[in-house]
């Protein structure tokens, strides 16, 4: 495989603005990029050393297979469509393609049953942000392989973690990742329209949380550490101050007229926790709500 990959040869399946990207990338560094797409135009913008009119021979082509569409089911329709499985044999298959921790194990045991070897990838950034030292991929799958394709993957990105032998590993983390991004965003906007009903500069609102944000950071990792060890006795935050805090978020939203079912969620999370007892632990023992633990 080493020697294969040392070649510099890969295929590039799927040309949205990723693969894309990817393919493009590769090339500049020398490597014989082969594509393939199924809207056949694509392939057309794209500097590649070869074009393929067929999926099973873009495989053909390299040892080194990576593919970046728009979902698991498309990743599964283009696979099965493949006549000959044959071809998968021997080849490595690096899925750049976003997905669920359950689709990757069904992937994963796909390409085992037909003697490939599987990584999973969760690419952190947009286009643009491809290449640079802080662009973080996720990576997760058999580990002497990743070695070998670890050269390539630092061309794509300069923060590669590589999560561990499941490659179920890397959507995992891509979806913890995004819980949060996804989480601060939505209170990111309500803080946005509590300005707004407040007649409060928003460029204030964007520079004190600028200021606090490097705190609060901190604070997460200390509460995820409490977690990893199993302790849960108060020594910074107590879980009712957090109760009270939610109740009086969720009802001043409810007076201001704004939408409530986002604040509501997450008084009701902390209700729950002094329901089940953990009013007096640290805010961290929220997890034993989100776990349904008792």
């Amino acid at each position: 495989m080493s020697k294969n990959i040392s070649q510099k040869k890969v295929s590039v399946i799927g040309l949205g603005q990723m693969g894309k990207k990817i393919a493009e990338m590769l090339s500049q560094k020398d490597y014989e990029v082969t594509v393939w797409n199924r809207t056949e135009e694509k392939t057309r913008q794209v500097n590649a050393s070869k074009i393929t009119k067929r999926v099973e021979d873009a495989v053909a082509l390299s040892t080194v297979n990576i593919i970046c569409v728009l979902d698991n089911l498309a990743v599964m329709e283009i696979l099965e469509g493949v006549s000959d499985k044959k071809v998968f044999a021997g080849k490595t298959i690096i899925n750049f393609t976003t997905g669920t921790p359950a689709e990757v194990k069904k992937l994963e045991a796909w390409f085992r049953d037909l003697g490939a070897v599987y990584l999973n990838g969760a690419i952190q950034v947009a286009p643009d942000q491809m290449g640079l030292p802080d662009t973080t991929i996720l990576m997760g799958g058999n580990r002497e392989t990743y070695g070998s394709c670890k050269e390539m993957l630092d061309i794509l990105g300069g923060n590669i973690k590589f999560l561990g032998e499941h490659a179920s590993a890397s959507p995992a983390m891509d979806m913890a990742t995004l819980s949060w991004v996804y989480g601060s965003y939505v209170g990111l906007m309500y803080g946005v329209a509590f300005c707004q009903m407040e007649g409060i500069n928003l460029e204030d609102y964007s520079t004190i949380i600028g200021e606090i944000a490097p705190g609060f950071l901190e604070f997460y990792k200390y509460e995820i550490n409490t977690i990893r060890e199993g302790n849960f006795n108060v020594t910074q935050s107590p879980l009712s101050i957090s109760i009270g805090a939610s109740q009086r978020i969720a009802d001043t939203v409810k007076s201001m007229g704004l939408d409530t079912e986002f604040t509501d969620v997450i008084a009701s999370l902390l209700r729950k926790a002094k329901e089940k007892g953990f009013e007096h632990e640290e805010v961290s023992a929220l997890i034993k709500v989100i776990r349904n633990q008792s």
